[in-house]
């Protein structure tokens, strides 16, 4: 056991228990009084006290061992105040004690003060004469959590079998109570180490943004899987102004608190930096490396990925220290991006770090991932290896596909194989400036391509996969082949496309000023039915969410609206 109060009792004398039946109904007494005593302390200083009275002794005592010395400990209650209390220690293997609780077997002493074996030394620090024993070992199954002695019996020159039999029964109850006492404490440790664990998970959450964020260039996806219930792995995603956006993720050396701590410590001295990031990435990182290198412990250090995406010349810095060099497709393959690779953050003061720069491209895909994906093994002990985890990511998927791809293709590799190291994802798509938000044309079948690319456009700004960008373009292209045959019997006029996102939906609004379109009689028709023609209404509502015709005094506004994933 952790604790280790010990407790000698001696109590002022008592008529002596001469019926055995009242002694063991004073046994039954004293296991009832146990049950209820959740103070190790208290429930020692009763049980003494009560054996004492039960077992018609001078004293009993009791020993508890010390795991990190191997003593056996005793605290020795002062004879005029029981809260003066003195330890006394007996070396491992001394003294009655040491040999039952080695041995697990009782030894009845009748002449105490003529036995060898007898540690005179604690009885001098008791400040009591022994005369006979009994000392039991206090046992619960094979394991000996203690012993109990019982000094000098009153009215008899000994102890007996009898007595043996009784000290024996009230040390098993006494064994039974401690392993209790002992099970609730570790309970209560444990609840308090989760209460702990949990908070501690809470604090470092409020430190990482959330999973996803939506900027005007680019929208940042971000996972994290701690190997424990708190982790070192981190990320984080600052706009610095209108063009220029500043993400990373890290990976802290140790795992657990320490990690975390160093992981909270990081996010703060990143955010508190951010404002002094100029033109270069490198040389930020370098001033960001000496800060680290000044406040971390040592032998602590932080692998890191950044990036810089900067919409004014559409160009992405990368800087690696010690860690993955992001990958990146442009709804192809994944790709290893060509990075230098330099130092983690934290171990070399004074050491230079370099970016390198890639263009931008609207749709164009960004992933980091911390080494707890790439080196993460299955139960075979194989290792996912990056080459492998980049090649089993999905291609022409939109965001959120692609970010789910990410995890799936990691946790299908690990299978139920126990993680090692925490792990950590993050996706960056590019947007790029937001397009235009209108286009004016006349509509007629010339300018069909100009309205398909306007459209397209936006519908990828929106961060749709390949497939629905398809479907929205060809959708809204045979509205606007409707608007020329119909509202201006296939002759020209003004058309306007008008879109923009709200309340996370794409929504195209189609304004024309011609023959109001009569809603009560727009119908599709089943797609079974292959007659040409009619299939525009079927396509606006299989591909949006809705599709509303709003006629106006002149000409009708269509709105259509979906869902950005």
């Amino acid at each position: 056991m952790d604790e280790t109060a010990r407790h000698l009792i001696r109590m002022p004398d008592k008529p002596v228990m001469k019926d055995p039946i009242a002694r063991y109904q004073a046994l039954i007494e004293v296991a009832r009084s146990m049950s209820g005593v959740m103070d190790l302390d208290a429930l020692l200083h009763g049980i003494l006290k009560n054996a004492r009275e039960v077992m018609e002794a001078e004293a009993c005592s009791i020993f508890l061992p010390d795991h990190d010395t191997g003593e056996m400990v005793l605290h020795s209650a002062d004879e005029g105040d029981d809260r003066q209390m003195v330890t006394i220690r007996v070396p491992k293997g001394a003294g009655i004690a040491g040999m039952v609780f080695e041995s697990r077997k009782t030894i009845n002493i009748q002449d105490a003060e003529n036995d060898s074996r007898v540690y005179k030394q604690a009885a001098k620090k008791a400040r009591i004469q022994t005369h006979n024993m009994i000392c039991v070992p206090l046992l619960n199954g094979e394991n000996c959590m203690g012993v109990m002695q019982i000094l000098n019996a009153i009215g008899r020159p000994f102890f007996d079998t009898r007595d043996e039999e009784i000290v024996e029964a009230y040390a098993g109850l006494m064994a039974s109570t401690l392993v209790r006492l002992n099970a609730e404490r570790i309970a209560i440790a444990g609840a308090r180490a989760r209460q702990e664990l949990e908070l501690a998970r809470e604090i470092q959450n409020s430190f990482l943004p959330p999973s996803v964020r939506s900027l005007p260039t680019c929208r940042v996806r971000m996972g994290f899987f701690p190997a424990r219930e708190i982790g070192g792995d981190f990320y984080f995603i600052h706009s610095l102004d209108a063009q220029r956006t500043l993400c990373g993720l890290g990976d802290v050396s140790g795992k657990g608190v320490p990690a975390a701590l160093t992981m909270a410590r990081a996010t703060a001295e990143i955010r508190a930096m951010k404002s002094k990031l100029g033109d270069d990435l490198g040389a930020w990182v370098t001033k960001l490396n000496n800060i680290f290198c000044e406040g971390l412990s040592q032998g602590r250090f932080i692998g890191m990925t950044f990036l810089l995406a900067n919409s004014q010349d559409q160009t992405m810095q990368v800087c690696t220290a010690g860690q993955n060099p992001p990958a990146c497709s442009n709804a192809g393959p994944w790709e290893r991006m060509p990075c230098k690779p330099h130092l983690p953050l934290g171990i070399m003061q004074g050491f230079t770090y370099e970016s390198e720069r890639f263009p931008l491209a609207a749709g164009q895909m960004w992933a980091l991932f911390s080494d707890g994906i790439t080196e993460a093994r299955n139960l075979a002990a194989e290792e996912l290896t990056e080459e492998r985890y980049l090649q089993s990511l999905p291609t022409g998927a939109n965001p959120p596909q692609t970010f789910d791809g990410m995890v799936h293709a990691w946790k299908e590799f690990v299978g139920t194989a126990a993680p090692h190291d925490d792990a950590s994802l993050m996706l960056f798509t590019w947007r790029g400036e937001t397009p235009p938000a209108s286009l004016n044309c006349t509509c007629c079948l010339e300018n069909l391509a100009t309205g398909r690319a306007f459209i397209e456009e936006w519908a990828k700004f929106s961060c749709f996969d390949d497939i629905t960008v398809g479907q929205i373009v060809l959708a809204v292209d045979e509205a606007v082949t409707n608007v020329y045959r119909y509202a201006y019997g296939e002759k020209t006029g003004p058309l306007e496309y008008r879109v923009g996102i709200e309340d996370d939906h794409l929504v195209i609004r189609l304004i024309d000023q011609g023959t109001p379109a009569p809603v009560e009689k727009i119908k599709g028709r089943e797609l079974d039915d292959l007659r040409p023609g009619g299939l525009g209404t079927v396509l606006l509502q299989n591909v949006f969410d809705s599709a509303e015709y709003l006629p106006q005094k002149i000409g009708t506004i269509l709105e259509l609206r979906k869902r950005i994933p």
